[in-house]
């Protein structure tokens, strides 16, 4: 039987083994092994709601036990170190691995484009512990402005003000979040709510710079209703503590600094020797195949690929990963000597932009929705996520 390694247990990854195990029911080719350094599976798209206490951290991890419970897929809990994909092995913390195919699906990180004193005085929102670490910020911002003995609050005051930096997904989400948050805040001490404020700064145009010019112009004006300063055309040259210094010689005096401005793929998959681009994604053919090496598949945030139709790179978010993972799994589960599957061809149902706790901005095809009715369908891809990894939702087939 052949082996097949996955590694990293996202929405590409941990799609990637469930469904292989069920198409593959009574004709299982395949050995699968999944690799990840958590024991959980993160729902990273809820990650802002955490940060701004929308949602407990419990509610957005789902132990990896549960959800490949009845599956016939090896779980190793371990840190990949480095790949070999010339003797086709994978070396992590728990041993080194053998494999007949190897899928990378290892998500990314946070880049911070070597701007100086960012990665030391600014939040990144990558992981569940950046949130946590937020969250607590905030509140101890909070704390401390408004303690027996602290300077009285005054207007925009730079110890209660949350600079965001990076307007696209998740520095729009988190804006929204925050002012709810802050909302909250002000409940248990009044004199604050006229000394906070967020400001949210994007180097391009717009916000939402990766979708259609409508949508950054719904979200800012949404967000300014809101009292969230947006900066536009803000290039940060420098950060220090309780300072953002921007590159038009402006500075964004604020205590509590969150960095939302872009992601890279894992440094190891360069260092493995695998040709990258600048961000360090691996190219792939239409097979989602690695282009270097045959017997390597690359999907999600590791991977760039082109889409044929239009020439532009396919969007890194987790429903284009569960998509890839779903193709793999059908390529995998058919696969026959000499034979070559249909090519990759990307889809997407659409997208949902939180703008708070109670409304968002959804977007499919020609469809828009905003305030509740935007929210509804949010929370629905939410709940249509979580199903799917436990294995609640259907198969549905076409034709």
């Amino acid at each position: 039987m052949k082996r097949l390694v996955i590694l990293g247990a996202g929405y590409g990854g941990l799609t990637l083994a469930q469904k292989l195990d069920s198409l593959s029911k009574g004709h299982n080719n395949w050995k699968v092994t999944l690799v990840d350094h958590r024991d959980y599976h993160l729902i990273q798209v809820r990650i802002h709601e955490v940060a701004a206490n929308s949602v407990p951290a419990s509610q957005i991890k789902i132990p990896l036990s549960q959800l490949l419970n009845g599956h016939k897929v090896e779980s190793i809990q371990a840190k990949v170190l480095k790949i070999d994909p010339v003797g086709r092995t994978v070396e992590t913390t728990s041993g080194t691995i053998n494999y007949d195919r190897l899928v990378i699906a290892l998500g990314s990180v946070t880049d911070f484009h070597n701007i100086p004193g960012l990665q030391e005085h600014a939040f990144a929102m990558k992981t569940l512990e950046d949130a946590i670490s937020y969250r607590k910020a905030v509140i101890e911002a909070f704390r401390n402005a408004t303690a027996t003995g602290a300077e009285p609050l005054r207007k925009n005051d730079p110890r209660l003000t949350f600079a965001i930096i990076g307007g696209g997904l998740t520095g729009t989400e988190l804006a929204g979040e925050m002012v709810d948050f802050c909302n909250d805040l002000c409940k248990k001490v009044p004199a604050a709510r006229h000394a906070y404020r967020i400001v949210l700064a994007e180097l391009a145009p717009r916000l939402l710079p990766e979708l259609e010019p409508e949508s950054g112009e719904y979200a800012m004006n949404d967000l300014r209703r809101k009292n969230v300063a947006i900066l536009t055309n803000s290039g940060i040259d420098q950060v220090v503590p309780g300072s953002v210094h921007l590159m038009n010689g402006k500075t964004i005096k604020s205590n509590v600094i969150c960095w939302a401005g872009g992601i890279k793929a894992q440094p190891l998959i360069k260092e493995s020797g695998f040709n990258t681009t600048r961000d360090g994604r691996v190219e792939v053919n239409h097979y989602l195949r690695s282009k270097q090496f045959e017997s390597v598949y690359v999907i999600g945030d590791s991977a760039f690929i082109h889409d044929g139709r239009n020439g532009k790179p396919v969007p890194q978010t987790g429903q284009y990963a569960e998509l890839q993972a779903g193709y793999l799994a059908k390529c995998f589960a058919n696969e026959q000597p000499d034979v070559k599957p249909e090519p990759y061809v990307p889809f997407s149902m659409g997208i949902s932009i939180s703008l708070g706790r109670g409304e968002a901005l959804s977007l499919s095809g020609p469809l828009k929705l905003t305030g509740i009715p935007g929210r509804v369908v949010k929370d629905l891809s939410y709940t249509k996520h979580e199903l799917g990894v436990r294995n609640v939702l259907p198969e549905v087939r076409l034709g």
